[in-house]
């Protein structure tokens, strides 16, 4: 199962990747790739498992539909401006968690079209 977690440098984010490789496996199918990406590049894994790591702005055009061409098998979004910074910067609020959560659904459904 090839996994993509958006978001991978986040509190959430660390935490969800480490959970998922000490399970090795999401219901009951073994995890054979992460793919992990953030707005910085999150922190190296030193794992066996195939990985690749990406310092991405989903919001940015075209990053969406890099992330999902790998075809994964499930993703995991947690990319968000939370709480106080996004009060402080809406505009940087608003893109990062309007536009880059619209840009990503709209790849996945340009992708699944291409099937």
């Amino acid at each position: 199962m090839k996994v993509l977690v958006i978001g991978a440098a986040g509190m959430v984010g660390r935490k969800l990747v480490a959970a998922l490789l000490a399970a090795g496996q999401i219901n009951d199918k073994a995890i054979s790739s992460l793919t992990l990406a953030d707005v910085v590049e999150p922190p190296g894994l030193g794992i066996d498992i195939a990985h690749t790591v990406i310092a991405t702005d989903l919001s940015e055009e075209g990053a969406a539909a890099s992330l999902i061409a790998e075809r994964p098998d499930m993703i995991f979004h947690l990319a968000a401006i939370v709480s106080g910074e996004a009060e402080a910067d809406f505009e940087k609020g608003y893109r990062i968690n309007l536009e880059g959560t619209r840009a990503l659904l709209e790849s996945i459904r340009l992708a699944s079209q291409s099937e």
